[in-house]
């Protein structure tokens, strides 16, 4: 009678190369999961430096589109006469609608103010007085919208302090809100309806508290476009070649289909270029110095704005932001969009 036979264990050899195995395996796993954990923290920080950006865009869109000029027909008079009969009726506004390069528009390059401002009057009901104004949501108010490169706005006190926190100087996108019981745009244009001046919105902005506030930080770019429907110009460019818009200005002699006197554009195109806060950080005084520079030089011709940002190559020595954003490792992100207004009603009369 043959013994039974006794099943047998794993040998040695075997043990040593099953724990290798098992060995490897957690190792590919805590590598993926490593790789995915960190892909993860850098999308969620990616998307967490571009969101005040990103929300500042969608509050320019808005109010933007609520914009006004609340215009009325008048009678005109041969050479402003008032004497003789009137030969024919005009558009009238009290209100203003104006974008252009921002140190065009104040007149002053200290602190640097890049790029494109745009200022207007809209509905939006906001004032400094809810006692005597409250509960008024129609109210009209003189609003507007620019970028600063200046240090942080914080309360006096905080210099104060035994050890004060450090000033940060960075680029903004800064809102000007000017409450509707303080409204002054009606002190110039009320009985004067050939007023061409800028002191509706740059009395404000120059006064010893204005009322603004920072919307964003690291907006680096704005870009405004006035245009025309689709329909009425393909390219986009015809109304705002250079950009540059003004409700005051009469073109009705040189061309009369493109006059912009008491009317608003349509639509405005507005453009932001963003930079995350790291590459911020980084950026020195003459790095800020050299990256204002560049932006005097773009954005001046509306054909040229995809070149200016760049948008469809940023090869190095293009001559485009994005290129010149990329050869210095700035991460950026480009937001743009057209905005429809609703008050626009267009007419080549």
């Amino acid at each position: 009678m043959r013994p039974r036979s006794v099943p047998q264990g794993f040998t040695l050899v075997e043990l040593l190369l099953s724990l290798a195995l098992i060995g490897l395996l957690m190792l590919v796993l805590a590598s993926m999961t490593n790789a995915t954990a960190f892909s993860w923290r850098y999308t969620t920080s990616k998307i967490e430096q571009f969101r005040g950006a990103e929300t500042a865009f969608e509050t320019i869109s808005r109010r933007v589109s609520q914009a006004t000029l609340n215009t009325s027909w008048d009678y005109h008079y041969p050479n402003g006469n008032t004497s003789l009969p009137p030969d024919r009726y005009i558009r009238q506004s009290d209100l203003r609608f104006i974008s252009d390069r921002t140190e065009t528009l104040v007149q002053t390059s200290t602190p640097p103010r890049p790029t494109h401002g745009i200022f207007f009057q809209a509905p939006l009901g906001y004032v400094d007085d809810s006692v005597d104004f409250g509960g008024l949501d129609n109210l009209l108010n003189t609003w507007g919208y620019y970028l600063e490169y200046n240090k942080d706005i914080r309360p006096p006190f905080l210099d104060t302090l035994p050890n004060p926190p450090a000033v940060r100087n960075r680029f903004r996108l800064m809102e000007l809100m000017q409450p509707s019981n303080k409204l002054t745009i009606y002190g110039y244009t009320s009985g004067n309806p050939s007023y061409i001046g800028h002191e509706w919105f740059t009395d404000a902005l120059n006064a010893a508290a204005p009322p603004v506030h920072v919307l964003a930080e690291n907006v680096i770019a704005m870009v405004i476009l006035p245009k025309l429907s689709k329909a009425e110009d393909p390219t986009g460019t015809n109304l705002a070649p250079n950009y540059a818009y003004d409700s005051t200005t009469d073109l009705s002699a040189a061309s009369p289909a493109l006059n912009p006197k008491n009317q608003l554009p349509p639509v405005v195109q507005i453009t932001l270029v963003a930079i995350d806060e790291t590459s911020a950080l980084r950026m020195t005084d003459t790095d800020v110095t050299n990256l204002i520079a560049e932006l005097e030089g773009l954005f001046t011709t509306a054909s040229q704005l995809d070149a200016d940002l760049g948008n469809g190559t940023t090869a190095p020595g293009n001559g485009s932001l994005g290129s010149y954003l990329i050869q210095r490792k700035i991460n950026y992100r480009v937001f743009t969009t057209n905005v429809s207004l609703r008050g626009a009603k267009w007419s080549r009369n």
